[in-house]
């Protein structure tokens, strides 16, 4: 969340079993991502930072990675002039491979030159802080780790490509339907350093898994 009159950043760290992507009216995943780090403005916010009310920019950026990513297309929603749930049918394209670094909080904030300095002397500082500390109420005490978790920066990630390895499909209705899965078959190959035959996805074994019907599928 970012303050667009004094700047000021506050961060709220959530962990995430998959990356759940709104698809309506968007043509891509990446174009779902972009729309996720565009984010919201909040209108009529009070700022603890400028002390008065302001518009609010409230947006979704990733900080670490996990090893296997699951990203989850939401084609079932709520229509609310209907008041009916209703499925997203519009196609919508992703990649094989992904690349979410230009997603990524160090990314983004640090083209927007919103990062925290690091302070040259870590010991000295961290004495410092456990001084002031000590003199402090445990009221105090407890405002002011609250207040650092909003400023705390997330652990700088290194690896943000992922390379498509299933898909999961549905066919049917919001409230019935069938699912069936494209796998990638290829398990245990390690790649070459340098090699970047890895990435070509249609180059890799894969079948469709249907029920009880399991046929070799060219992707």
């Amino acid at each position: 969340m970012v303050c667009t009159e004094c700047g000021k950043v506050k961060n709220r760290h959530e962990d995430f079993l998959n990356l759940s992507l709104n698809i309506k009216d968007i043509k891509s995943v990446q174009e779902s991502l972009q729309k996720q780090i565009e984010g919201e403005t909040i209108s009529d916010y009070k700022c603890d930072g400028c002390n008065k009310s302001v518009d609010l920019s409230r947006r979704t950026l990733i900080a670490e990675t996990p090893n296997i990513l699951i990203i989850h297309l939401q084609r079932i929603g709520f229509n609310f002039e209907t008041f009916e749930t209703d499925k997203v049918n519009t196609l919508c394209k992703f990649p094989t491979l992904l690349d979410l670094k230009p997603y990524s909080y160090f990314e983004v904030m640090g083209k927007e030159n919103r990062l925290k300095q690091q302070e040259s002397d870590g010991k000295v500082d961290a004495l410092k802080k456990k001084e002031e500390e000590e003199s402090l109420t445990e009221e105090e005490l407890q405002k002011r780790r609250e207040a650092e978790e909003e400023t705390r920066e997330p652990i700088r990630e290194d690896c943000f490509e992922y390379k498509l390895v299933g898909v999961n499909v549905h066919s049917g209705t919001a409230n019935m339907g069938h699912y069936w899965s494209y796998i990638n078959t290829n398990r245990g190959h390690d790649e070459a350093e340098g090699d970047m035959q890895w990435i070509r996805t249609d180059l890799d074994p894969w079948m469709e898994f249907n029920d009880s019907r399991v046929t070799n599928f060219n992707f």
